[in-house]
């Protein structure tokens, strides 16, 4: 039940929450004006395309490196693994692990728009996915560099 709660807690009080109901709020209350800004942005439909690409690479590196966040090179003792809150590190990163992911869901269906003509719901979509897949792998790296200084300071102390 605890660890229900917590992913709860981890999943829906997260800033990429904050990011796919900005994109949300966005849509429905602006969608006039965005589409007058699409329309004034003159940006080939195959800069567009490719920009989805960024999530899924994003993806691909958060999973790498996942690997140092709950295994750092510096503990070879795995004291890290001995701590009692491992379990939330561990959560936290499947969490973002989880948003990375739909973020990678939600850049494929904004691939599958026309971009030759785009609409302000696929835009939308495209700047979603590329601003949260940013996002988590900015908390994955401040994560991995915080839980290295503390396994550093640890030794330190030791």
């Amino acid at each position: 039940m605890k660890q229900t709660v917590e992913f709860a807690r981890f999943f829906l009080i997260a800033p990429e929450m904050l990011i796919v109901v900005t994109g949300l709020f966005l849509r429905v209350i602006f969608p006039i004006q965005i589409d007058s800004l699409l329309h004034g942005i003159q940006v080939s439909d195959d800069q567009l395309k490719w920009l989805v690409v960024v999530p899924a690479t994003l993806f691909a590196w958060s999973l790498t490196s996942g690997r140092k966040l709950l295994f750092p090179d510096k503990d070879k003792e795995g004291v890290l693994q001995q701590w009692p809150e491992y379990w939330r590190l561990r959560l936290g990163f499947h969490v973002t692990l989880l948003w990375g992911f739909i973020f990678l869901m939600v850049s494929m269906a904004a691939w599958a728009g026309d971009w030759k003509n785009p609409s302000v719901t696929h835009a939308i979509l495209l700047a979603v996915s590329v601003t949260g897949s940013g996002l988590c792998s900015l908390s994955l790296y401040n994560a991995q560099t915080r839980v290295e200084e503390a396994v550093s300071q640890y030794k330190v102390r030791r």
